[in-house]
Formats: structure tokens, C-alpha cells, sequence
């Protein structure tokens, strides 16, 4: 435990200090603006038509601490940086959690004005929280930890509605535990819902004010609903660009097949198989324009499930290396490709291969 904290230092400045070298400066486009905007113009905290849209722990953590565009984009930068951490502390393997660091879509996201990488820290230490008390169950210590990630589940709901895609697996493993816990199991069961209850309050209060429609998907009820595009050109281009991001994963999950079914064992094991299920099953029909960016829980979870594999370290030097080269080939390919006119009127003179898919932006 000792040397835990430490290498969990290392690697979360480590990577703040990437992300930030790398992270554009200045004022960004799209929603990495829009961002930007609502931090800096102190409007209303609730921005946008619907709360579905306004993140307000994100917005409010950024108005405490930024007062630049690019200090806003830091706030991404340093979440992207504690996600790479929250990766450690599940699995204890440092040389996975830089792979996971290096990964297109984490690295690219980490450097603009991004909600993703606060959500995904949330995801991380929920998790982290989560497997150590399904692994301690039976133990005060283990209501504990559970508590910690209901408390955590509940503040998510301010970040990012993919906070309620864990739900049902946070309830599973509750419920596991109270079953286990005798005649602890109403300490076991009421304690974590009322510290969810703690963290949602705000979000939930919001709930009951503005109703279900405008709190769960807003304008995008088709999408949330799984509707087909009427185009699948900028489905390609994203499922492209995930594909980027999973190569490395897929390639050790490949060579380290036969110790994977160690990994779904236990509590602990089916929940995380569970969360990757529901997340990447969401992720794959959630059909917006940057569907791409979505595909961070699934990413992370992918790697906390390789956490028993053991890769050689000419293997892993190959595979830091592939995680760099694997945008610069695919911006070579995407730069090729015909840009529709609707996408170059809109930002004319910025080249999107590079800005969608290079993650450094210097």
C-alpha cells in the first residue's frame, strides 16, 4: 500500500503534465467553446434549454478554478490526468494505466474544454470504491467503501447523465452484499442508498422540478432512444475513430486470452464485465454527431478487465508506440477522405482530420 500512492502520483502528474503540453490554447470550437463561454460568462449555472445539456458540477468546478479559456481546458486536462490514476488504483498495473493514458480518445479529450474526462474520473474512483467493497463485503470496511461509491454515483448525476447507466449494477452488488451481511444487512443496504440519496440531491431536486423529460435526455430523446441516423457516414467516421482507441486493448485481450475468465470471477469480476456491457451497449446506438467521445467508460472498463494480464516489456514497449502511431495513420487516411460542405462552411480553414483525431493539438 505504500508504494501505491506514490506511483499514483507519478502517473497523475505525469499525464496532467502531457495533457497540458499538449492541450490547445485559446479559445476552442463546438462544444469545447460553448463550454468555455458558460465557465466564463458566469450566466446561468443551468446553461443551455435543458439540464440534461448543463453539467453544473463540471461548470461550477470550472468558474472555482478557471478565469482563461485555457485554464478551463486544464480542468479537462487534470481529469483526464486522475482518470489514468483511477485506472492504477483498480489494477494495480501501472505499465496498463500509461496505455490507457496514451489512448487516442482519452488523450485527444484531455486536451480541450471537455466534460468526459471529469465524468470518467467519477467513473474511475466509483469503481475503484465499488471493487473494494464487493472484495470486503462482510466488514464494516466493506459498507464503507460502498457508501464511498454511492456518494460518488450520486455527485456524478451533476456531472454527466452516464452516471445512471451504473445504477442497476451498483444495485446488483448492493444487494449481493446485504444478502451476505446477516444481521448487518439493513446497515449494509440502507447506509450506500442514503449516501446516494446525499449526492443526488441537487439532481434530484432538479428532477422533481423540471420533470424526467428535461433531466434524462432533453433534445435528444431519439438518440437516448437508440433511433438509427438518417446518415451513417459520421457513424463510420466515429466507429473509426473508437476503433483507434480499442485497437490496443483488443490486441492484448488477444495474447492474453487464457487469463481473461480470471478477471469476470467473483462479485467484483461479474459487476465490472457488467458495467463494460452496459456502457458499450449504449455507447454503439447512441447515435450524435460525436458519438466518438462517449466511448470513454467502455475504454476504461476494457482495460480494468485486462487488469490480470501480463504482457512482456518488449510487448509493451510495442504497444506505447502503436498507441502513438495508430492516429498519425489514421489522420493520413481521414485526411484523404472528401470533407462534407456543411462541416467546412462551418469552421472554414481548420482541417478536422487533425482536430478529431491527433490528440495533440501543438
Amino acid at each position: 500500500m505504500r508504494r501505491l500512492w506514490p506511483r499514483f502520483a507519478i502517473l497523475v502528474l505525469g499525464f496532467f503534465a502531457l495533457y497540458a503540453l499538449t492541450a490547445q490554447r485559446g479559445a476552442a470550437w463546438g462544444d469545447s467553446a460553448e463550454f468555455q463561454d458558460w465557465v466564463l460568462s458566469r450566466s446561468e449555472l443551468v446553461c443551455g434549454p435543458h439540464f440534461s445539456n448543463a453539467h453544473p458540477f463540471y461548470v461550477g468546478f470550472c468558474r472555482a478554478v478557471a478565469d482563461s479559456p485555457f485554464a478551463v481546458t486544464l480542468v479537462s486536462a487534470l481529469f483526464g490526468a486522475l482518470s489514468v490514476g483511477g485506472l492504477f488504483l483498480c489494477t494495480r498495473r501501472a505499465a496498463l494505466s500509461a496505455l490507457f493514458g496514451l489512448s487516442q480518445m482519452l488523450w485527444w479529450l484531455s486536451t480541450l474544454a471537455e466534460v468526459q474526462t471529469m465524468s470518467l474520473a467519477m467513473t474511475a474512483f466509483e469503481t475503484w470504491c465499488l471493487v473494494r467493497g464487493a472484495k470486503s463485503s462482510l466488514s464494516a470496511r466493506g459498507t464503507a467503501w460502498l457508501c464511498a461509491c454511492a456518494l460518488l454515483s450520486g455527485l456524478h448525476l451533476s456531472v454527466h447523465n452516464f452516471a445512471l447507466l451504473s445504477l442497476p449494477v451498483y444495485a446488483f452488488v448492493l444487494a449481493v452484499v446485504a444478502r451476505r451481511s446477516g444481521s448487518r444487512a439493513a446497515v449494509a443496504a440502507v447506509c450506500p442508498v442514503a449516501c446516494w440519496l446525499l449526492g443526488a440531491s441537487y439532481w434530484l431536486v432538479n428532477l422533481f422540478s423540471r420533470g424526467p423529460a428535461d433531466m434524462l435526455y432533453g433534445s435528444y430523446g431519439a438518440q437516448v432512444a437508440g433511433v438509427p441516423p438518417a446518415s451513417w457516414t459520421a457513424t463510420a467516421f466515429n466507429f473509426g475513430l473508437a476503433a483507434v482507441s480499442f485497437f490496443v486493448p483488443a490486441v492484448v485481450a488477444w495474447w492474453e486470452r487464457a487469463t481473461l475468465a480470471k478477471s469476470a470471477s467473483g462479485l467484483a469480476g461479474k459487476a465490472l464485465v457488467a458495467l463494460f456491457a452496459v456502457n458499450f451497449l449504449f455507447f454503439v446506438r447512441y447515435f450524435v454527431p460525436d458519438q466518438s467521445q462517449f466511448l470513454l467508460p467502455s475504454l476504461f472498463y476494457a482495460y480494468v478487465l485486462l487488469r490480470g494480464a501480463w504482457t512482456s516489456r518488449t510487448r509493451l514497449v510495442a504497444l506505447a508506440a502503436l498507441q502513438l502511431l495508430l492516429p498519425v495513420f489514421a489522420y493520413l487516411v481521414a485526411r484523404e477522405l472528401p470533407q462534407p460542405a456543411d462541416r467546412r462552411d462551418r469552421h472554414p480553414g481548420r482541417d478536422d482530420a487533425r482536430y478529431f483525431i491527433l490528440p495533440w493539438k501543438v
